[in-house]
């Protein structure tokens, strides 16, 4: 087991960053400020390992996730406000569907992420956290929106095997990393619990997997990310400077850079001047890299 100190890329604050993704199409890293409803898009100077902010897309509503989107309008798909939209390249929004509209409590969508079989997965949760009350949705090719999963809290970190059989799904109350079997016509099957993280390290919340089918899972109060093998083995922590670690991915011109994003949220201003970087996006190197982003890839 190694540990790895992670740096602070840029000076550009969140109040609450999550939802990293390497664009591979700009080569330019995107993530959200959720609360905010703000779709950040920087360049990266590997040279520096500096992020530089050259555009800020206002959504309108809390969003918890970006990805790629492949076809005509291209752009990126988005987990926001009650569901699923579009947003251009000159974010311009076009909503695909909202299944938490008429949930009946406030809700908003959390972490998402595209899978290699062109659909987008993403989860719901209480504003309030009440339990049970989310559900982890597919929204296909051909715009069908499936419930993948009830019953879930704060959902959160996805990541998927290569092949797209496989989805590592994390709900973070239940400070585990489960592992599922996506079927051809993408049910999930075949439940096994792959991590379990003791809350004194702190809460499991995003999460992405290298090129070598290890996980990346960022602990919430738990100041770092720590690597693991598909086998639940711990590899590596990676130390951040600031405690709340909300989300993780690699990025770079060679994806060998692991892109961290961290938050602000519920600070006092004492924890706010203790903790200065709060909001800011890290980086490290890890020695391994990253797969590109899958992308969503609508049906003519």
């Amino acid at each position: 087991m190694r540990t790895v100190v992670s740096r602070v890329a840029g000076n550009h604050r969140a109040e609450h960053a999550e939802g990293p993704c390497w664009d591979p199409r700009l080569e330019k890293l995107l993530w959200v400020d959720q609360y905010a409803g703000l779709v950040h898009q920087a360049g990266f100077d590997a040279d520096t390992r500096y992020l530089e902010v050259e555009h800020s897309f206002q959504v309108g509503v809390p969003v918890g996730a970006v990805a790629p989107s492949i076809g005509p309008d291209g752009g990126w798909l988005l987990a926001a406000g009650h569901g699923f939209a579009h947003m251009s390249h000159d974010g311009t929004v076009t909503w695909l569907g909202q299944p938490e509209a008429d949930a009946g409590r406030r809700m908003r969508m959390n972490d998402g992420k595209a899978d290699p079989r062109g659909a987008l997965w993403a989860g719901s949760m209480a504003f309030g956290k009440q339990v049970g009350a989310g559900s982890l949705y597919r929204l296909d090719p051909d715009g069908t929106i499936t419930v993948a999963r009830t019953r879930t809290t704060i959902s959160n970190g996805l990541a998927f095997s290569p092949d797209g059989d496989w989805l590592y799904y994390i709900d973070t109350p239940t400070q585990r990393v489960d592992r599922f079997h996506i079927t051809a016509d993408g049910r999930l099957t075949e439940q096994a619990t792959v991590v379990t993280i003791d809350p004194s390290l702190g809460h499991p919340d995003g999460m992405c997997i290298d090129a070598e089918g290890c996980l990346w899972v960022a602990l919430w109060d738990g100041s770092a990310v720590h690597g693991y093998t598909p086998a639940g083995e711990l590899l590596a922590i990676v130390e951040v400077d600031a405690p709340q670690v909300s989300s993780c991915t690699f990025g770079g011109p060679d994806l060998g850079t692991l892109f961290i994003t961290t938050s602000a949220e519920t600070m006092t201003g004492a924890q706010r001047a203790r903790h200065e970087h709060s909001g800011k996006v890290f980086c490290a190197d890890v020695g391994v890299k990253g797969r590109p982003a899958d992308a969503y890839a609508p049906k003519p």
